[in-house]
């Protein structure tokens, strides 16, 4: 009898555990497109896939993997989507396109490889008016990712902008950048630090060439918008919650119906 409560408490072990693994991953919706991609259960429901692609990464060159940043070893890695990306390139002498390009998160700089180079070229910050990185699912690049140089829609941050949503008055951006952090299982090296890639949004008006960034919390955004329209109804804590980019994206295609009906 004892034997077989045994045998039966082992099989309801094995039981258990194959349900857990079975749900280790549920498909969701990318938030840049329609593509389904599976991830981890997650209470957020979404996360930046620039992002999650740069600790998945930061975590898979693991120790002895360094880039040197003044007296830092930093581990991880500054470009986005971690690698080079076909893309195409605009500034105002010239314009290039299916290129391979990087784009570094913490310098701002664009490195550029052409057939007649094996090293990269770097155009520094503020070089490059635009540039275009094109799909790239396997890499978490669901559609064309088009960033802006920030003086150009009246910004005075010298960094490059994410194209989120256009509008015919106001479009919405995110800004991407990279920090120096600290490791947090690091105890006895103190010049040691990681890639940090951070990212805000930002709504701008095409018009009066104004960019204003978003704090990261509905109360404020629907202030933001109230003067134009009341976007309440779209910008709700569980909306926000599950897919924030998503719910912004929808609040600026409101607030730009309700402009253009005037």
């Amino acid at each position: 009898m004892r034997t077989k409560k045994v045998i039966g408490s082992i099989c309801l072990l094995f039981f258990t555990a194959a349900i857990s693994y079975g749900q280790t991953s549920i498909p969701s919706l990318s938030a840049n497109s329609n593509t389904m991609i599976t991830r981890t259960p997650d209470s957020r429901g979404w996360t930046d896939p620039a992002l999650n692609h740069n600790r998945l990464l930061r975590d898979q060159l693991g120790d002895g993997t360094y880039t040197m940043i003044g007296i830092y070893k930093v581990k991880g890695s500054p470009y986005l989507f971690g690698g080079k990306h076909n893309s195409d390139l605009f500034s105002q002498k010239e314009k290039a396109y299916n290129i391979d390009i990087r784009y570094n998160t913490y310098n701002q700089e664009v490195e550029f490889y052409s057939t007649a180079n094996s090293v990269p070229l770097v155009k520094v910050i503020g070089e490059v008016d635009s540039f275009i990185i094109k799909q790239d699912v396997a890499n978490g690049i669901s559609n064309d990712i088009k960033f802006v140089y920030g003086p150009l829609i009246g910004s005075s941050e010298k960094t490059y902008f994410q194209l989120v949503e256009a509008g015919s008055r106001y479009s919405l951006y995110k800004r991407y950048k990279s920090d120096l952090g600290y490791v947090s299982e690091n105890y006895v090296q103190p010049d040691l630090r990681q890639f940090d890639l951070l990212s805000d949004y930002f709504i701008v008006d095409n018009e009066t060439k104004t960019v204003k960034k978003l704090k990261q919390n509905t109360a404020s955004i629907n202030k933001e918008f109230k003067s134009i329209k009341d976007v309440s109804a779209i910008v709700t804590s569980d909306a926000f919650a599950v897919n924030p980019e998503e719910t912004l994206r929808k609040a600026i295609q409101s607030v730009n119906v309700e402009k253009k009906a005037f």
